[in-house]
C-alpha cells in the first residue's frame, strides 16, 4: 500500500467524495480527477509518482511517455520531467489532439512521434471501462506501428466491465498490460477514520457507501 501516494491524492483533492456519475453512467460516491492539479508543485508531485512507478516497471527500456488528450497531456509532460529530474532517465513525451490541425505543424499529434517501433508507455489518471485508452491506441496505430509497452494509471477503480474485471477484459482484448500506482480498495482502507492534517476524509458512512458501490460494480483483479 502506497500511503504517501494516497495522502497526496487526498490532500490535493484529486480524490473527491460525494454523488458523481462516471462517463459510463454509473453513480459513484467518489471521483478521481487529475484536472485539479494546475500548480507546478502539485502536478510535479504527480509526475514523480508516475516516474517512480515506470522506473520500477521498465527501467530505461522505453522511448516515450504518451498522454491522451486532455488530462493526459500535462501528466505525460510532468512524468517525462520527473524521469529526468528525479531518476536521470531522459525520455520524450507525446500527446494527441482531439481535432487534427490543418495548418502549421499539421497532424493529430504533438511531441515525439508516433513512428514505427517507438516504445511507448501511456499514462492516464484512472481506468473505468478503458474506452478512452482504446481510442488513443487506435489513433496511435493508425499513424505508425508503435510498440505500446503498457498503460500506467494513478488509480485502479477495480470495476467490472462487461462480464468481469474491466482491466482484465481490456488486457485480454488489446494484449497490453495496465499497471496502477494504487487500487481504490487500498485508498479507502487507508483513509478510513485516519486523521490527516486534522481532517478525516473517509468516515464510516462514506466507507459504507463505497462498499455498496463495490458490491454493485466491483471486480477486483490481481
Amino acid at each position: 500500500m502506497n500511503s504517501e501516494f494516497i495522502e497526496y491524492l487526498a490532500k490535493n483533492n484529486v480524490l473527491k467524495f460525494g454523488d458523481f456519475t462516471t462517463k459510463s453512467g454509473r453513480k459513484t460516491p467518489y471521483f478521481i480527477t487529475t484536472g485539479v492539479l494546475f500548480s507546478g508543485k502539485s502536478i510535479s508531485g504527480l509526475g514523480h509518482f508516475f516516474a517512480k512507478k515506470i522506473k520500477e516497471l521498465f527501467g530505461n527500456e522505453f522511448d516515450t511517455i504518451f498522454g491522451p488528450a486532455y488530462k493526459g497531456i500535462p501528466l505525460a509532460v510532468a512524468t517525462a520531467i520527473a524521469l529526468d529530474k528525479d531518476f536521470k532517465i531522459v525520455k520524450t513525451w507525446l500527446f494527441d489532439r482531439k481535432e487534427v490541425k490543418e495548418h502549421g505543424d499539421k497532424g493529430a499529434f504533438v511531441g515525439d512521434g508516433p513512428r514505427d517501433d517507438q516504445r511507448i508507455i501511456m499514462v492516464d489518471d484512472v481506468f473505468t471501462t478503458g474506452g478512452t485508452k482504446e481510442d488513443a491506441l487506435r489513433k496511435l496505430k493508425s499513424v505508425a506501428s508503435v510498440d505500446v509497452k503498457a498503460i500506467v494509471i494513478a488509480v485502479d477503480r477495480e470495476e467490472r466491465g462487461n462480464t468481469k474485471n474491466a482491466i482484465k477484459e481490456f488486457e485480454e482484448e488489446l494484449l497490453i498490460r495496465v499497471h496502477a500506482i494504487e487500487k481504490i480498495s487500498n485508498v479507502f482502507t487507508y483513509l478510513h477514520n485516519r486523521e490527516i492534517d486534522g481532517k478525516i476524509y473517509v468516515d464510516d458512512e462514506l466507507l459504507a457507501a463505497f462498499k455498496e458501490y463495490e458490491k454493485q460494480y466491483g471486480a477486483k483483479y490481481e
